[in-house]
């Protein structure tokens, strides 16, 4: 009898406890959101170095495979791998920045004029055609105008011009960010050491292993990713630029840029880059614009039908409509960078659950068998 209320007792604490926990939670939610941005602030470069490292880390694994099998002496093939990293991470911002950031400042100051320009264009075409009087023509130019979708548009290439010079402008923080980076990808063994003896003596066998094996399979899942994702963007950058570059299309560099970029967003980066770089376009030649669209989505059709399944495939595993959810719930919470990595956060989530249920139905069959 003691017992039972002994153990009546601890679970009427416990409720107490989580629905205290639940209450301060509801009522110190903006609080705690404060709180956990500060920490996100503070810890930014030790963040963004661990996942440069995670990423970075894929391409290297591929460089030292290389390096072995060409007979590279094994006190260099560490940091002759790093150094070629650092080679690929500086070509890559490199050629972003050098391509897309001149480009964005010349485009706002043509947006607005070559709008100006154009409309009435379009107006006098519609007129001629009859599909618009000119007592309708007139009512459209006033509300362009009245809701400043030109200055809006002129003011969104501004913003993003902006954005990308403020981040570049954050040396201090990009500068250890990529000191934190080298010094893991240098010490992976031993901080993989390090991270195994604190599981072994701070939790149950069983749990440190399952914890291992949930580690296994986010690095399978990422490496697969990331690595089948560098593969296709440098593809369909290079078939972008030369598709317009054929068509005679202004911003061809920029516009593979954009679209290699952007390829890892699933589903929603193709239709992004498609739509900026006809935006840029727009300021030279509306038609032009109309042809990149077109242009695009061939390449897209090809790249999407022949080179995509053989490159990338199936690697994350995961269907696409939880691929969609996974773009579209990162992008909510962590704008582009979420967008690119929640993918193979569902995918592992994905797989686990996955296993956890055929796990579950095998045994359920094995018990039904015995009874």
């Amino acid at each position: 009898m003691k017992k039972l209320m002994t153990d009546k007792n601890r679970q009427d604490i416990l409720s107490i406890v989580f629905a205290a926990i639940c209450l301060a939670l509801v009522l110190y939610v903006a609080n705690l959101w404060q709180g956990f941005q500060y920490l996100l602030g503070v810890f930014s470069p030790i963040l963004i170095g661990a996942g440069l490292a995670f990423v970075f880390n894929v391409p290297m694994k591929k460089i030292e495979g290389k390096l072995k099998q060409w007979k590279v002496s094994k006190g260099l093939l560490r940091p002759l791998a790093i150094s070629l990293v650092l080679l690929l991470f500086l070509f890559i911002a490199t050629g972003v920045v050098a391509i897309i950031v001149p480009t964005l400042a010349v485009s706002v100051s043509r947006l607005g004029h070559t709008i100006q320009t154009v409309i009435p264009q379009i107006g006098s075409w519609l007129a001629s055609t009859g599909l618009l009087n000119s007592e309708q023509l007139t009512d459209i130019s006033s509300y362009l105008t009245d809701s400043g979708l030109i200055n809006k548009g002129a003011q969104f290439l501004t913003n993003l011009t902006g954005n990308l010079s403020g981040i570049l402008g954050n040396v201090f923080t990009v500068m250890m960010a990529l000191f934190l980076m080298f010094a893991m990808l240098g010490s992976k063994e031993h901080l993989a050491s390090i991270t195994n003896r604190i599981l072994d003596v701070t939790l149950p066998k069983k749990v440190g292993d399952r914890l291992r094996y949930v580690g296994s399979v986010m690095v399978e899942t990422y490496d697969g990713f990331l690595m089948g994702q560098l593969i296709e963007a440098f593809i369909i950058g290079f078939l972008v630029f030369g598709a317009y570059s054929l068509a005679g299309l202004p911003y061809a560099s920029m516009t593979g840029v954009l679209a290699g970029v952007l390829s890892f967003i699933p589903y929603i980066g193709p239709f992004a880059a498609c739509g900026l770089g006809a935006v840029f376009i727009f300021t030279i030649s509306p038609w032009q614009a109309l042809l990149s669209i077109v242009v695009f989505q061939l390449v897209q059709l090809v790249e999407g039908n022949l080179i995509y399944p053989r490159v990338v495939g199936s690697q994350v595993g995961l269907p696409s409509l939880f691929t969609l959810a996974a773009a579209l719930v990162g992008g909510n919470l962590f704008g582009l960078v979420g967008m690119i990595f929640f993918t193979p956060i569902f995918a592992v989530i994905y797989r686990l659950v996955k296993e956890m249920v055929e796990e579950k139905e095998r045994l359920l069959t094995e018990k039904e068998g015995e009874g």
